[in-house]
C-alpha cells in the first residue's frame, strides 16, 4: 500500500510540474542572456548616420514596436510573447546583412544568443502553455508577429541597404529593452 501511495504521489508530481507554465530557466537565463543580447546589438554598430535617420522617417514612419499592457502580461504569457519576440528577431537576423560594417564578432554572438533564448523558450512554452495561454497573449503574439513581419518587409523594400539595418538594429534594440522591462516585472 505504501508503495501504491508513493507512485501516486510521484504521478501527481510530475502532472503539476508538467502543468506548470513557468519555467526556472525564464527566471535566471532569460533575463541575463536578453541583457547580453541587449549590449552586443549596441556595440555591434556605431551611431546611426544622419542620412538614416532620414529615410527611417520617409521609409519606417508606420512601424513601432507594440506596447503590450502590463496587465496583459502574466506569468504564463510572458513565455509565449517572449518567444514571439526572439523568433521574429532570429528570422531578421538571418537575412543578408553584408551591407553594414558591423562588427561580425558580435553579430555572431548576438545571433547565437538569440537562437538559445529561441530554443530554451521552445521547451518552456511546450504545448501546455500554448493550450492555457488567455486571448490576451494570442493577440499579443500576433501583434509581435506582425510588427515583425512588417520590419522585414521594409527591409526588403529597402533593399537590405545600410541604413534600412541601421533602423532595423535600433528598432529591435528598443524591442528587447521593451521586452526586458517585461521580464524583469514578471522576475
Amino acid at each position: 500500500m505504501e508503495l501504491l501511495r508513493f507512485v501516486f504521489v510521484l504521478v501527481l508530481s510530475l502532472c503539476v510540474a508538467a502543468a506548470a507554465p513557468s519555467c526556472i530557466w525564464t527566471h535566471f537565463r532569460l533575463p541575463t542572456l536578453n541583457k547580453k543580447s541587449i549590449g552586443l546589438l549596441e556595440s555591434m554598430g556605431g551611431r546611426m548616420p544622419l542620412e538614416c535617420l532620414e529615410e527611417k522617417n520617409n521609409s519606417f514612419p508606420q512601424v513601432s514596436f507594440p506596447k503590450v499592457g502590463a496587465e496583459m502580461l502574466t506569468n504564463e504569457n510572458l513565455l509565449p510573447i517572449s518567444l514571439e519576440a526572439f523568433n521574429g528577431v532570429a528570422k531578421i537576423f538571418n537575412n543578408n546583412h553584408t551591407s553594414v560594417t558591423w562588427d561580425t564578432n558580435n553579430l555572431s554572438l548576438f545571433k547565437t544568443i538569440i537562437d538559445r533564448q529561441v530554443d530554451n523558450l521552445q521547451k518552456c512554452v511546450g504545448k501546455q502553455v500554448q493550450t492555457v495561454m488567455d486571448k490576451s497573449a494570442s493577440n499579443s503574439t500576433d501583434t509581435l508577429r506582425s510588427y515583425f513581419v512588417k520590419l522585414e518587409e521594409r527591409l526588403k523594400e529597402q533593399e537590405f541597404s545600410s541604413c534600412a539595418w541601421e533602423i532595423v538594429r535600433k528598432e529591435v534594440l528598443d524591442s528587447l529593452e521593451t521586452l526586458q522591462t517585461f521580464i524583469e516585472s514578471k522576475n
